[in-house]
């Protein structure tokens, strides 16, 4: 399956993204602030053969994509949806982009295209994310893709060995949020 936007494609892992995605993943800034130690090019290519290896959806519920600039098709980061509560219709969604690619809208604009999918395709009804409280670029991009602040929800994550707090955000399949 694939996604496209105007500027981007979103299409399922391959084999020689390895590179690609362990050109952004072993920056110190992608593990700022997530639950995950510091990544090497080894630990980026594990990651992209489970994901070629498993599909989409894997075994979790997830459909995870890499982010590709349709000019230059380079990978430029990766986006996921997961059906986490099927029964209720309710995904979450994470995300990743080269530092060198922030700043541009590159990313809400991929999240805007998997909401979109998500309420589409899978079909949800909610679906949320989270942020660090201090990773105000994150957040951002959520409210820019139409996602709204719903709460605060401290110690969420224990992250190298410091409780840190995040923001929830969502958004509701758009017929759905005049309920």
């Amino acid at each position: 399956m694939i996604l496209e936007t105007a500027r981007l494609r979103l299409r399922p892992f391959e084999p020689d993204d390895a590179e690609a995605v362990a050109a952004y993943s072993t920056s110190e800034e992608f593990v700022r602030y997530m639950p995950l130690p510091r990544q090497t090019p080894e630990s980026a290519a594990a990651f992209v053969a489970r994901c070629v290896a498993e599909g989409m959806p894997d075994t979790q519920g997830n459909w995870r994509f890499v982010v590709e600039d349709r000019e230059t098709a380079r990978v430029i980061g990766s986006i996921r949806i997961g059906v986490r509560e099927p029964d209720h219709q309710q995904g979450d969604v994470g995300y990743a982009l080269h530092q060198s690619h922030w700043g541009k809208g590159y990313m809400t604009e991929a999240l805007e295209r998997i909401l979109s999918f998500g309420f589409s395709e899978l079909p949800l009804e909610r679906i949320w994310a989270t942020a660090d409280v201090d990773n105000i670029a994150s957040w951002r991009v959520m409210e820019k893709a139409g996602m709204q602040r719903e709460g605060l929800m401290r110690h969420h994550r224990l992250i190298r060995g410091q409780w840190r707090d995040s923001v929830l955000y969502a958004c509701l399949r758009p017929q759905s949020a005049s309920r």
